[in-house]
């Protein structure tokens, strides 16, 4: 593609049989047949950005009327251990402004009903090693015991045919809480990453995946508001 800029001292310099409906800040972009278009440079970014950059947010009803979070109970059979947690998205919670490419390999952004046993997991369809993402979890907890505390991961499965082909993951710690039990804290776990070599795309629905995870070293309760991927492709 040939892209050339129009300037206000000569907008027909080089095309003027090409150009009498060109205006400055107009680009001229030549098509498959080598004829130059203008068009307006704001539509050109517009559409570089819809390719290159977007968001997947999943919400609760924590933010709609109602104002209920999901709950997730952390008790002794589950302390200290990785653990999918439940996920209820609200009917109108789903904003899949996911970028062109994602769009195009996958229609929807992720699988998984939000149950603890089939969890929310999201796609990597359509994104290449040059992509990078921003994972954000709005939630709070609210321990039973003093002194606990919070950790956060995703967890990553690899496409098909790579080595090793074992599951990985980003941690982090999120909360210490360290004033006092029965008391709700607040916590924005936000994990970055690049789209390395095994959980790119491979192929038509070959590609990584990634889910949310919390560990608790006490009991309590999880309650989760949103989940929301920021891409870059």
């Amino acid at each position: 593609m040939t892209v050339s800029i129009i300037n206000s001292m000569n907008p027909n310099a080089g095309s003027s049989a090409q150009l009498p409906s060109a205006v400055e800040g107009d680009a001229l972009v030549a098509n498959s047949e080598g004829q130059f278009i203008a068009t307006p440079v704001s539509g050109i970014i517009d559409g570089a950005t819809v390719r290159t950059q977007g968001y997947y947010g999943l919400l609760t009803n924590f933010y709609f009327d109602g104002g209920l979070a999901t709950e997730t109970s952390i008790d002794e059979t589950n302390v200290n251990q990785w653990i999918d947690i439940n996920f209820d998205i609200d009917a109108l919670g789903t904003f899949d402004n996911r970028p062109l490419p994602m769009q195009e390999a996958q229609a929807i952004g992720h699988t998984g009903s939000g149950t603890n046993v089939d969890p929310i997991i999201f796609k990597l369809d359509g994104l290449t090693q040059h992509s990078s993402c921003n994972f954000r979890a709005s939630m709070s907890f609210e321990p039973e015991i003093d002194e606990g505390q919070l950790e956060t991961r995703l967890l990553f499965n690899r496409h098909s045919g790579t080595t090793p082909a074992t599951d990985f993951s980003i941690e982090e710690v999120s909360l210490t809480m360290s004033q006092g039990a029965d008391i709700e804290y607040a916590a924005e776990p936000l994990l970055t990453f690049f789209v390395g070599d095994t959980i790119d795309t491979n192929a038509v629905n070959d590609a990584g995946q990634c889910r949310f995870q919390i560990k608790s070293s006490v009991e309590g309760l999880i309650r989760l508001r949103a989940l929301t991927w920021y891409v870059n492709t």
